[in-house]
C-alpha cells in the first residue's frame, strides 16, 4: 500500500510553534503521522460549505482540518486550531 504525502501549511506549523508545548507538538505529530495509510478512516467529512475538508480532533480540544488529494496522495492540514476559535 502506498502511503499518503503529509503536507502543513504555512499557517498551521505557525500554530504548532506558537501554541503547543514540546510534548504536545510530538503527540500531534503522532497523531498526524495515522494520516499516512487511512486519511479517511482517521478523520471525519465536513459537510456543506465544508464539503471536502475532514477534521480530526487531538487531545479533544483542538480540530484538525485537512484536505485528501487521492490522485497525488496527498494530505494537506489546513489549519489547526483550538475548537473554540472555529
Amino acid at each position: 500500500m502506498t502511503k499518503y504525502q503529509i503536507d502543513i501549511t504555512q499557517e498551521a506549523k505557525k500554530w504548532v510553534i506558537k501554541k503547543l508545548n514540546k510534548e504536545q507538538a510530538r503527540r500531534l505529530m503522532k497523531k498526524l503521522k495515522k494520516l499516512e495509510d487511512y486519511p479517511d478512516i482517521h478523520g471525519k467529512p465536513l459537510r456543506h460549505q465544508l464539503s471536502g475538508i475532514w477534521e480530526i480532533y487531538f487531545e479533544k480540544k483542538f480540530r484538525v482540518l485537512y484536505k485528501i488529494d487521492y490522485d497525488s496522495k496527498t494530505v494537506k492540514i489546513i489549519t489547526i486550531k483550538h475548537k473554540d476559535e472555529m
